[in-house]
């Protein structure tokens, strides 16, 4: 039996977190070629900041794909701030270092991450998520 796959529009909107501007931008174009909207923030606060404002105009968020190490707000600090917020949106942290594939509270990719990679896990994280 193949695994249940939830479809994309069901996920369609993210907010891709990275300081790395070029990394950030060329990751958020490959996954609007794969049919998200996604919104990007150079920094945690800046993610926040949007999130918030977001949550106030009643857009949904379904995933954040946030980098690990960023000054000032890091992906980890930035996953507690946003569970605290809404608990329902997922969060995927990327890392150049190595950690922990999944855990209860958030999925860990490691860079350079591929486009499919990352699709995959946005896909089977929320899944896992719902069950």
């Amino acid at each position: 039996m193949k695994p249940y796959k939830i479809r994309r529009e069901n996920l369609k909107t993210l907010l891709l977190v990275d300081d790395n501007d070029f990394f950030r931008r060329s990751l958020s174009i490959g996954l609007e070629d794969e049919g998200y909207t996604v919104y990007e923030a150079g920094s945690g606060m800046e993610a926040l900041e949007f999130l918030q404002s977001k949550h106030k105009k009643k857009l949904i968020i379904d995933t954040v794909i946030v980098d690990a190490r960023m000054p000032g707000l890091d992906g980890f600090l930035l996953y507690d701030q946003i569970h605290s917020m809404d608990p329902s949106v997922k969060v995927i942290i990327l890392s150049a270092h190595s950690y922990p594939e999944q855990t209860d509270k958030y999925t860990m990719l490691t860079k350079p991450v591929s486009i499919p990679e990352l699709v995959d896990s946005i896909e089977n994280y929320v899944f896992l998520q719902q069950g």
